[in-house]
């Protein structure tokens, strides 16, 4: 299974509802990303501590916005243990990475 980048993410949301809220599948919980960080050749998805100020949840169409002028070839990982993202799911109105 090969990890996801900006481009392929790009292309399977293309058609998706721009309001959706964007996820992180954690174990049992869902973490809302509120949080991008740039690492190299990785884009890092994840949560701000409550300590940092409650950001809200990042919405799809504010994801696009933010990562329009990043490489394609960019992947995804997780903010918290750099973990590649290899997919999502839309579970109730949001997109949860995995």
């Amino acid at each position: 299974m090969a990890a996801m980048n900006l481009d392929e993410f790009f292309r399977a949301s293309s058609t998706l509802n721009p309001k959706l809220t964007l996820l992180i599948s954690e174990g049992q919980h869902f973490l809302p990303v509120n949080q991008l960080l740039i690492d190299k050749n990785s884009l890092l998805l994840g949560k701000s501590s409550p300590s940092q100020g409650g950001f809200a949840t990042i919405t799809l169409d504010q994801f696009m916005t933010r990562t329009k002028r990043l490489s394609l070839k960019t992947d995804l990982r997780t903010l918290n243990d750099r973990q590649l993202i290899f997919g999502f799911r839309i579970v109730n109105k949001s997109i949860v990475f995995y």
